[in-house]
C-alpha cells in the first residue's frame, strides 16, 4: 500500500513544476517542492517493507531477478529524486533540464511500478506467506 503515494505524488510533483514554468506561478513550485519532499519521505518506508520482501525470495526463483532488478531501479530511482529535492531545498525555480531530469526519472519509475505488480500479480511476492519461496521449500 506505501507504493501508491511516491507513486503518484512524484508525477504530480512534475505537473505541478511544469504549469509553474509555463505560469510563472510560484504557488505550483511551492506545491511541486511539497508533493516531491512528500513522495521522498514515503518511498524510505516503502523501500524497506520492500527489501524485507526481497529478503524472503528464494534466489532460486525464477522471480528474484525481476525483484532484483525492480530493487535497483528504485534504488536509482530514490537517488535521483534526492538529489531533485536537495536542488529544490536551495532553488526556488526550476530549469528545463531539471524537468527532464525529473520526466525521465518519472518514466523509469513506471517500468519499475511494471516490474513490481508483475512481482505480486504472478509470483504473489508480498501477498502470500509462501511466495518466492523454492517448491521444495514449501
Amino acid at each position: 500500500m506505501l507504493v501508491h503515494f511516491p507513486t503518484a505524488l512524484y508525477p504530480f510533483s512534475l505537473v505541478m513544476d511544469i504549469l509553474a514554468s509555463l505560469t510563472s506561478n510560484g504557488d505550483y513550485l511551492i506545491v511541486g517542492r511539497l508533493s516531491l519532499f512528500g513522495a521522498v519521505g514515503m518511498s524510505v518506508p516503502a523501500m524497506v517493507y520492500g527489501l524485507l520482501d526481497f529478503l524472503k525470495i528464494d534466489p532460486n526463483n525464477s522471480a528474484w531477478k525481476k525483484a532484483g532488478l525492480h530493487a535497483i531501479l528504485n534504488g536509482v530511482w530514490f537517488m535521483v529524486y534526492c538529489t531533485m529535492l536537495f536542488y529544490r531545498i536551495k532553488h526556488e525555480a526550476v530549469g528545463i533540464s531539471y524537468l527532464v531530469t525529473m520526466a525521465l526519472s518519472t518514466i523509469g519509475l513506471f517500468y519499475s511500478n511494471y516490474l513490481g505488480a508483475d512481482l505480486i500479480i504472478s509470483y504473489r511476492i508480498g501477498i502470500d506467506a509462501d511466495a518466492g519461496k523454492s517448491s521444495e521449500n514449501r
